[in-house]
């Protein structure tokens, strides 16, 4: 008895907690606007819930910031022709975000411009 009482408790627990877990929104990047920098790659996470690309860009100062901007999910930027191995570190790219409302260097991304031209659309 006391067993199913716990099973019981412990699926309400759950049922409880899936909509806390619900997917975040973009309220806080300026989505009407958009950002274009001349960037180096520092790294380029290829997972979910989303990809994340890690860059070097220089601001209006001329100083290096450490930029961060978040795509959709690997197999819908597969779709797009992007793989695992699209970017890398060093890579030389221009990258067009909606950048955060709050001045902070990081942004949703929209594309990725390599250094031959090609383009890697992150919006579907």
């Amino acid at each position: 008895m006391r067993t199913g009482l716990s099973i019981v408790f412990i699926m309400g627990l759950f049922m409880f907690c899936i909509p806390v877990g619900a997917h975040h929104g973009n309220a806080e990047f300026a989505m009407t606007q958009s950002v274009s920098l001349q960037a180096t790659v520092t790294d380029f996470m290829w997972t979910n819930p989303h990809i994340v690309i890690y860059f070097d860009a220089k601001n209006e100062n001329g100083q290096v910031q450490h930029w961060s901007c978040e795509a959709s999910a690997p197999p819908h930027l597969h779709r797009a022709g992007w793989d695992r191995d699209s970017l890398k570190p060093g890579d030389h790219v221009t990258v067009v975000a909606h950048p955060a409302k709050n001045g902070q260097p990081v942004g949703i991304l929209m594309k990725v411009v390599l250094a031959d031209g090609h383009e890697l659309n992150a919006v579907l």
